[in-house]
């Protein structure tokens, strides 16, 4: 109960903090490059912030609470805007955030909190690259997150588990692969051809430490990916299908008997596949969201612990009368790793716009099975709380 009180206490101190707060864009571990309105002479400048508490109730490991910040910070500049060329953007963004670890009260696998760090305080450079859009090609190159562009599911953007944003088939078998709070070097390219999207790219596969060897020779990971969107009924499905590999080519990342190993942890060469489908339409004056998505990895257990992920959700967007983008969100995911057994979350969300820029987030799951235990070595299901705030800032000219 100490614990519960301490948490309560924690939630109500940052509603307060956030006083009458509104309206928020939609929450993205990178800042997405919509968000960068020209400005000033193509300048483009966009600040993220977002705190959150996190309450273990019952279950998992042992009650407990603890919280975590984040600020992003990027400048842009839009080559067209500043009277330049057409169809070129620079971006450059940075991050901070004071990680705590809800694992440790959870004892959960797949992660009940998208903000989460491996460390306790990070502060880098996220992204520095150039983007340069001709009709329908575009090419980006530079400092780069591959998971803003590659095995996303917009729809469950809302979620705060993980697992919604990159699926532990990656996350979870990879440790230092490019992916929030980390990033790497390469080079993308996708190419639309009416409402068919391609997209590859190459990336420094240390994420963790991608100007140890930038040049791609500590290793790779390739991605590709096949987008289609459809129009059905009221609305529109978008089917996406990708594949990745990793390649590792020094000891560096693999090997656990280099006294100089990667100290976020260690994985050989391995691959996989993911797909999702979402389904967005309006009714009832709410702009509706449906979606599924899952992976698999099918290597041997020593490669790949975790195996085969799936998962499904709903959103209701406009969900509170004359409150534009209050967002009701539900979510089911489940993660097996092999030779043990399966980790299972059920969440509930609600984002509500609260003043201008602001927006509060309350958030529930239930995880059961935390930490995929074998029969014998479970540890109780456990129920989440956590309470998010967040603040959304530019400059707009």
């Amino acid at each position: 109960m100490r614990s519960l009180r301490k948490f309560t206490l924690a939630l109500g101190t940052l509603t307060a903090a956030c006083g009458n707060c509104i309206h928020a864009a939609t929450l993205s571990q990178s800042i997405p490059e919509e968000n960068h309105v020209h400005w000033w002479n193509g300048l483009s400048l966009v600040n993220h912030l977002d705190i959150e508490g996190v309450a273990n109730l019952s279950g998992g490991q042992t009650r407990g609470s603890t919280a975590t910040g984040l600020w992003k910070g990027a400048l842009a500049l839009h080559t067209d805007k500043a009277g330049w060329w057409s169809g070129g953007l620079f971006l450059v963004e940075g991050l901070v955030a004071n990680s705590g670890n809800p694992n440790a009260y959870v004892g959960d696998l797949q992660g009940v909190s998208n903000l989460t760090t491996p460390f306790a305080h990070i502060s880098r450079l996220y992204k520095a690259y150039y983007r340069q859009t001709s009709g329908p090609l575009t090419v980006r190159v530079g400092l780069i997150n591959p998971n803003d562009y590659f095995n996303t599911t917009g729809v469950a953007a809302d979620l705060f588990n993980a697992s919604y944003g990159i699926y532990p088939i990656i996350s979870l078998n990879l440790p230092y692969t490019p992916t929030y709070p980390y990033s790497s070097l390469g080079v993308m390219a996708s190419y639309q051809l009416d409402d068919t999207t391609f997209q590859v790219g190459i990336f420094n596969a240390d994420g963790y430490t991608p100007f140890r060897r930038p040049w791609l020779s500590d290793g790779q990971i390739y991605y590709g990916e096949i987008d289609q969107a459809l129009h059905w009924g009221p609305g529109t499905v978008t089917l996406k299908a990708g594949s990745y590999y990793n390649h590792v080519s020094s000891d560096y990342l693999q090997n656990a008997n280099d006294p100089n190993a990667a100290a976020i942890g260690i994985a050989p060469s391995q691959g996989g596949f993911y797909g999702a489908a979402e389904y967005r339409w309006k009714a009832a004056g709410m702009d509706w969201g449906s979606f599924v998505q899952g992976g698999g990895a099918p290597n041997d257990a020593s490669v790949s612990p975790v195996n085969a992920y799936v998962a499904a959700g709903l959103r209701l967007r406009n969900f509170v009368p004359n409150s534009p983008k209050s967002t009701l969100s539900l979510g089911f995911d489940r993660a097996w790793q092999r030779q043990s057994g399966a980790e299972t979350a059920i969440e509930i969300n609600f984002r509500q716009p609260v003043f201008k820029d602001f927006y509060v987030q309350p958030d529930l799951q239930y995880v059961v099975n935390p930490g995929a235990n074998a029969v014998g070595a479970q540890v109780p299901n456990a129920l989440v709380g956590i309470l998010r705030i967040g603040w959304r800032g530019s400059l707009t000219g």
